[in-house]
């Protein structure tokens, strides 16, 4: 049996009951990075629960031998933070485990797109999700250009250190758009920002916020019966 479990994407008291019971029966705890589910793991007083890792770096025989367990034992897969397999090596074991007919329990939890749609000021019904752009110029110029006319609102994420770079495409691309902000979502330094991408520009540098975790929401396009006033800047700050 293999639960798939998701763990905190900031706040630890986020996790949910369901998933603590689960890790707590868990004869095994499948993690990400060794140090980041060992810390989780600790403080959560399940330090001796037998770990093992699946990242970028596994093997087909790693994958094979974590089958091997999810098959004859109860097995938690998580990921550093999040939903396990999503943007992460897990649906590998998915994959294997879903051709041996081992059974799969999916434990839901905390979600950084849901925590950012639900601060929204429009109604979104749908939504596109374009994820962490890719790292070659060439191609993050291509995906721009396939979906800079989509009037769908758009989500995009990346890594922390290219908070600006993401800012200064989203401006240079969906420039008259408005643009929601979340940084370091559910943590002590949570912020959100709602405005044109160029204006939450000028407002993280005003707060000489250069680097942090974040999701952004491309959505209203402002139309001329708005372009003589200014969408307000919204900031939130959460304990």
């Amino acid at each position: 049996m293999l639960y798939i479990v998701a763990t905190p994407i900031g706040h630890p008291k986020d996790i949910t009951l369901r998933a603590l019971e689960v890790l707590q029966k868990a004869d095994y705890i499948i993690g990400e990075e060794k140090r980041v589910a060992s810390t989780f793991l600790k403080k959560l007083d399940l330090s001796y629960k037998p770990l093992f890792l699946l990242n970028e770096h596994s093997q087909e025989s790693d994958l094979k031998e974590l089958t091997s367990l999810c098959e004859n034992s109860e097995v938690a897969l998580i990921s550093d933070c999040g939903t396990p397999s999503f943007y992460d090596p897990g649906y590998q074991l998915v994959q294997k485990c879903r051709s041996k007919k081992i059974s799969m329990i999916a434990v839901p939890g905390a979600s950084s797109l849901m925590v950012l749609l639900s601060l929204v000021s429009q109604k979104v019904t749908q939504f596109y999700f374009a994820g962490f752009l890719p790292a070659d110029t060439t191609l993050r110029l291509q995906t721009f250009k396939k979906i800079q006319n989509l009037q769908e609102p758009l989500v995009f994420m990346d890594t922390p250190y290219r908070l600006m770079k993401v800012l200064e495409e989203l401006n240079r691309h969906f420039s008259g758009r408005t643009m929601l902000l979340g940084l370091n979502l559910t943590q002590e330094q949570e912020r959100v920002f709602e405005g044109t991408p160029d204006e939450i520009i000028i407002e993280l540098k005003r707060q000489s916020i250069e680097k942090a975790e974040f999701i952004a929401l491309i959505y209203k396009k402002i139309g001329k019966e708005n372009s003589h006033s200014k969408t307000p800047m919204k900031k939130r700050r959460k304990f």
